[in-house]
């Protein structure tokens, strides 16, 4: 069954993708369904999501506290997992800082190729910590 470890890698790979600055494309082959919703309710496809990273830099992400896996299928193996990320990046126009925490809210599948993919990826909610900038989508 898919494990917490494999997700996490799975994140970490998308955020390489991310911080890379490529066009999002490059990110597709990570989901079944590509796109992630913010936490304000925007839905947004990988490029638009690619721009507003265009945007920083000096991107954190750093898993912190507990996780959980729950067992949505075993054919197709699907699961969803809930998570924290300590999220820091600079906003480029005016050097502030964005410093937070982002609950992750995903549902991940093994595919038929054995590789894990997003059927959703929601960022739930964001924590700012004091004096942080905001991030406006």
């Amino acid at each position: 069954m898919i494990t917490a470890k494999e997700v996490k890698s799975l994140g970490h790979e998308f955020w390489s993708i991310v911080r890379s600055g490529v066009h999002g494309s490059k990110a597709e082959h990570l989901f079944i369904n590509p796109g992630v919703l913010a936490p304000n309710g925007a839905w947004l496809e990988l490029e638009p999501h690619q721009e507003l990273h265009r945007n920083l830099s000096d991107e954190v992400h750093e898993w912190v506290g507990d996780s959980s896996v729950q067992v949505l299928s075993e054919n197709p193996e699907r699961v969803q997992f809930n998570g924290v990320v300590h999220w820091e990046a600079t906003i480029n126009k005016n050097g502030e800082r964005i410093v937070s925490e982002v609950g992750e809210l995903w549902i991940v599948e093994r595919c038929e190729d054995g590789a894990l993919r997003w059927t959703n990826y929601w960022s739930n909610s964001f924590t700012y910590a004091d004096g942080s900038a905001e991030l406006v989508i």
